[in-house]
């Protein structure tokens, strides 16, 4: 096999494999988990229309504004992945099955990049492992569900590769795949041009065609964002629409000072009837927060900065929101956390087996959790 070809064949293997384990498992855990007798009441694709899925599919359905859609405050969610499930929808998909499809070629977008960007960074021979840790990642069940995070990163490390070889024109687009998929797009385009910066310390080279390039990449990636403002604009009345709705829909107020924030999620259950569940996942939200600090001082101590950058923006506007919410899936497009764990592995067997000791459990857990209907983030 070619080296040009390996990265998309083994990434191949590697997607459809997890994929096919993870419908399996959601599936048996409907069927053995099913209250009663006979078989369970929902559907293959009934069992994956959870949480944000509902909303990815009305938007999908009917658009971003309306008495349908805009109790689902559809503006939160960024229109790329919905508009690439219309275009499924359009063949005469249902709309879960069309999403599955979306997340499943994004999820494979990503993980070649992921394993070229590996390969390019530590040698040949580990792609495939960080490929492996990321569709293993403890939250990988939102790379397979109807969910943004595979599209945000089949635009986020694709960019970043580009990026890491100094071809920004090539970077451009897929850092507007990213913009167009996810608010997170924003941290993205900081930590590219902090990228750029450590580039030129490095090659002491600034001026010139690079300039340019950069200058291009991140006028195209920013595009998405200022057409969205503009449709919201015209749609709703609000180029900042996206931001009302994440405060209505979801309590999310910017800024909040830390300690505010750290303390509402630490107090959440003091007269508060939330069940078991919820209680525990905001637990696990602080400890998600703590990694996240941890991997950006890790990418500082490396001199990473594009990496620090993109992380650091991105944590410190979770951690300055009104509480902890959904820290632990959003850690999933800390794509650099996967290069890091390689790093860590590499050349170490016994290590590699531990990750995957700790690292298969807790996403087949997710898995079961999220397609039974309880909250997983």
């Amino acid at each position: 096999m070619s080296e040009a070809r390996r990265p998309w064949v083994e990434a191949a293997v590697l997607v459809v494999v997890t994929r096919l384990m993870f419908f399996v498992v959601a599936y048996g855990a409907a069927m053995f988990l099913a209250p009663g007798q006979g078989p369970t009441g929902e559907g293959f694709l009934q069992i994956w229309s959870r949480w944000d899925a509902n909303h990815f599919v009305i938007v999908a359905q009917h658009g971003w504004s309306g008495p349908i859609a805009e109790p689902a405050r559809p503006a939160a969610f960024f229109p790329l992945y919905p508009l690439c499930m219309r275009a499924f929808m359009a063949l005469g998909l249902p709309p879960i099955a069309a999403g599955l499809i979306v997340s499943t070629i994004a999820t494979y977008i990503a993980c070649v990049f992921l394993y070229k960007l590996v390969e390019f960074e530590l040698g040949d021979g580990h792609g495939r492992r960080a490929a492996v840790y990321l569709l293993l990642f403890p939250t990988a069940v939102f790379l397979a569900a109807p969910y943004s995070e595979s599209l945000f990163l089949a635009g986020a490390i694709p960019a970043f590769y580009f990026a890491r070889q100094r071809r920004w024109l090539m970077a451009a687009v897929p850092t507007a795949v990213a913009m167009g998929a996810r608010a997170a797009g924003m941290f993205l385009l900081a930590g590219l041009f902090f990228e750029y910066i450590r580039q030129g310390f490095a090659d002491r080279r600034w001026g010139g065609k690079r300039i340019r390039d950069v200058g291009v990449c991140l006028g195209i990636g920013i595009l998405p964002l200022i057409l969205y403002g503009i449709f919201l604009a015209i749609e709703r009345g609000n180029a900042f629409q996206y931001l009302v709705d994440q405060k209505e829909g979801w309590g999310r107020n910017f800024p909040t000072a830390p300690w505010t924030a750290f303390l509402a999620t630490w107090n959440t259950r003091k007269g508060l009837d939330y069940p078991t569940n919820w209680i525990f996942a905001w637990r696990v939200e602080i400890l998600a927060a703590g990694a996240g600090l941890a991997l950006t001082i890790w990418a500082l101590l490396k001199k990473e900065w594009g990496y620090a950058v993109y992380m650091g923006t991105f944590i410190a506007t979770l951690m300055m929101s009104t509480w902890y919410f959904s820290i632990p899936r959003m850690l999933l497009s800390f794509f650099p956390a996967v290069i890091f764990l390689t790093a860590a592995t590499k050349n170490r067997a016994n290590h590699h087996e531990l990750a995957l000791l700790v690292l298969a459990p807790v996403a087949t857990l997710g898995v079961i959790v999220f397609t039974r209907g309880a909250w997983f983030y």
